[in-house]
């Protein structure tokens, strides 16, 4: 018991966020950018939370994941400046607020907001 206590207080281990995530993150702000002053905006910022935001956040530093109803209460826990962005995202009263509050959250993950070579060298098709 005692074990298994340690390794839950532990955590999992960290793990960097992938070239497929970060590019599809940047290209989700993108998305968001061009889509300002639209009903998609919202849909499009929203969707992209879980899977290319938080959760690769909490993959980065090494949490343990949590359900999306608990993520204000965790992070505010854990990193309580990482909630009152996400709190940002999730209760902007305009599309800019919600962008400006989006790119912040990205660039905690990811750094800049600019594509990138996978670096991957490209291969003849036959």
């Amino acid at each position: 018991m005692a074990e298994a206590q340690a390794l839950y207080a532990a955590g999992p281990t960290p793990r960097p966020v992938s070239e497929f995530t970060r590019f599809m993150l940047v290209d989700t702000v993108m998305d968001a950018r061009a889509s300002l002053q639209t009903p998609v905006h919202t849909l499009t910022v929203m969707a992209s939370l879980g899977p290319l935001l938080v959760r690769p956040l909490y993959a980065a530093h090494g949490w343990w994941d949590v359900k999306r109803e608990h993520w204000l209460s965790d992070l505010g826990a854990r990193a309580p400046a990482v909630a009152q962005e996400l709190r940002l995202v999730l209760s902007a009263a305009t599309d800019d607020a919600r962008q400006a509050a989006f790119e912040v959250l990205a660039r905690r993950l990811i750094g800049q907001l600019e594509y990138t070579d996978g670096g991957t060298e490209p291969e003849l098709v036959p």
